[in-house]
């Protein structure tokens, strides 16, 4: 499916690293002559990218739902605002896999249709343990409580088939993908789900601005997870490893620490009628700002994702990647990343890459 088993230059800095034909091993070697690689993206770059279109016109298509809503009093506008936040979230997952080989898994659709499964099956376990939760321990505890709930419920379906599925699942892109999709599944339904219970008319149009870039670490911060544990999986041959429940946790704790940090504060997690807009301008500059910090979150939950992702590039991408997107050969789950093995003559081993 992807580039033949070998050890390839993956940076500027003459290294060779090991491939097995699915993954890096972890293991790396010196090399004796710098690989010649494509130089930054050329100007307004982004412009030329699908996966900024589909979130631009994704936020553009909330909008007048929220409208609708504010100006006729009715909630119902605000199902339509699902279309937006579906095209919001296609972005997400398109700029976490713009440099993987994707387009090469097997059943590529059956694929999308489980990471779609699984996501619709992790919100309903989701809200279902949070009004456990809430009945029984408060609002705070619910914010505190969303790490472990909302992350392990977008994850039970890939992990479920990474641990008793066929091959095709422990492929680490293949997981990847799958995270991805079941976390902006999760996403574009909580989104939705939100608009649709605002009680004020004109909250609408504040959660059309800040919902859409909220939304994004359900597979930002997700997908960086799900990329160490399956790369990790892979590499020591099973479902479950040290390396991946670190990752997981990293997750639940960001995730945790993003809902419940007012609380530490003593801010009271109902929200002031104060926060709450009355006019449509209200609406606007309160969602814009909130907007801005949603924005803020959100990338720096996209660097975190990109640093589990960036491992899974295939060597024979490495050249045309942009240097931020290419591996850097952490060692996560890595049997024996130390060992200095010299590539080994054969068929696919121990050839020159075409970049160097």
């Amino acid at each position: 499916m992807t580039d033949e088993p070998g050890w390839y230059c993956y940076r500027a800095v003459p290294a060779l690293a090991e491939w097995d034909g699915t993954a890096w091993t972890g293991s790396t070697h010196n090399a004796t002559g710098a690989p010649e690689l494509a130089g930054p993206p050329r100007p307004f770059a982004l412009l030329h990218q699908s996966w900024v279109w589909w979130m631009l016109v994704g936020q553009a298509l909330v909008i007048p739902p929220a409208v609708a809503s504010g100006v006729t009093g009715s909630a119902l506008w605000s199902w339509l605002s699902a279309v937006g936040y579906v095209a919001m979230l296609i972005g997400a997952v398109q700029v976490m896999i713009r440099y993987l080989p994707v387009g090469r898994l097997a059943g590529l659709r059956s694929l999308t249709l489980i990471g779609i499964g699984g996501g619709v099956l992790g919100f309903a376990i989701a809200v279902g343990l949070e009004l456990v939760v809430k009945d029984h321990f408060g609002l705070t505890a619910v914010l505190w409580s969303t790490g472990p709930i909302e992350e392990g419920a977008k994850l039970l379906v890939p992990l479920g088939l990474l641990a008793f599925g066929s091959s095709r699942f422990k492929d680490p892109v293949a997981g990847l993908y799958l995270v991805l999709v079941s976390g902006a599944t999760t996403g574009a339904i909580e989104g939705v789900e939100w608009e649709s219970r605002a009680h004020h008319v004109w909250l609408h149009l504040q959660l059309a601005l800040v919902r859409p870039a909220a939304e994004l670490p359900h597979v930002f911060v997700t997908g960086f997870a799900g990329a160490v544990i399956w790369l990790a999986a892979w590499r020591q041959g099973r479902a479950v490893t040290w390396t991946g429940a670190t990752a997981f946790a990293i997750a639940v704790g960001l995730h945790s620490l993003h809902d419940g940090f007012i609380t530490l504060f003593g801010v009271d997690p109902q929200p002031r009628p104060s926060a709450i807009a009355q006019t449509a301008g209200g609406a606007v500059g309160k969602g814009l700002a909130g907007a801005s910090f949603a924005v803020g979150i959100s990338i720096a939950a996209f660097l975190l994702g990109r640093h589990g992702a960036r491992e899974l590039s295939p060597p024979g991408s490495v050249a045309a990647t942009p240097p931020p997107w290419r591996p850097q050969i952490k060692s996560w789950g890595a049997v024996d990343p130390d060992r200095a093995r010299p590539p080994v003559a054969g068929p696919g081993r121990g050839r020159r890459h075409p970049m160097t």
